[in-house]
């Protein structure tokens, strides 16, 4: 599973954190210039992730087999595809949740069609790296979820994109929220317990002023998220 969730690292990096709402800017200026930026913010990451790599045989959706840096540009070439088509927000009911698990289910699938599982299982070297599940983790817990949530209040209520103080004091929330699932032993149940009631507290109070569907989406998310995690640092070797 190393190369799987490196390429996921990077799709994650790429879509949720860096140049996503710059990349949705540029579109409107210079839609070429903007699909040329993206698909090279995610070959830079999923090149520098997957560097040893590159040159081992990868099987290209179970069809032939290609070295791993042919196959990591074709995903490319899907990804910026799939970032074109599928766009159902303002189209159908529901449409920008419907493109956020859509685009995001067919990238990871092709992913888990095109990284070589038994290459990597024969050599030894087969077991996932708890860094990288770490990031995948936080990422999922303050980007990914950000965007979720986003996703469901367009649909509901037509907003625009949260303002830069809104943005990081959820993420942050959200960070805390996953790390303390993180700490070892049971006095993440306590801590738990005290930052949730914290939370609602500065809800009550207005000084985190968002909606019910945001804060309660965001804190379980996270939650599940580090839990997740948790079970891989402290239930598997």
């Amino acid at each position: 599973m190393i190369v799987f969730w490196r390429l996921f690292l990077a799709f994650f990096l790429t879509d949720f954190v860096f140049f996503h709402q710059t990349i949705n800017i540029l579109e409107e200026r210079n839609r070429a210039k903007a699909i040329a930026l993206h698909a090279g913010v995610f070959l830079f990451w999923s090149f520098l992730l997957c560097y040893g790599y590159l040159t081992m045989p990868w099987p290209f959706l179970e069809l032939f087999s290609v070295p791993g840096w042919v196959c990591i540009l074709l995903f490319c070439v899907f990804h910026v595809f799939s970032d074109q088509y599928f766009q159902f927000g303002g189209k159908i009911r529901h449409g920008h949740v419907l493109t956020f698990f859509v685009k995001t289910f067919v990238n990871l699938l092709f992913l888990f069609l095109c990284v070589p599982f038994k290459a990597l299982y024969e050599t030894g070297n087969f077991f996932v790296e708890p860094w990288v599940i770490f990031l995948v983790g936080l990422v999922t817990a303050t980007r990914v979820l950000g965007w979720f949530i986003f996703a469901i209040e367009q649909d509901r209520y037509g907003r625009d994109y949260p303002t830069f103080d809104e943005r990081w004091l959820l993420m942050m929330v959200r960070a805390i929220f996953f790390l303390i699932m993180l700490l070892p032993g049971w006095r993440w149940a306590v801590l738990l317990g005290v930052w949730y009631l914290a939370c609602l507290y500065a809800r009550k109070i207005r000084l985190m002023d968002v909606s019910s569907a945001a804060f309660y989406i965001g804190a379980f998310g996270s939650v599940l998220a580090g839990f997740l995690v948790r079970m891989r640092f402290y239930l598997t070797w």
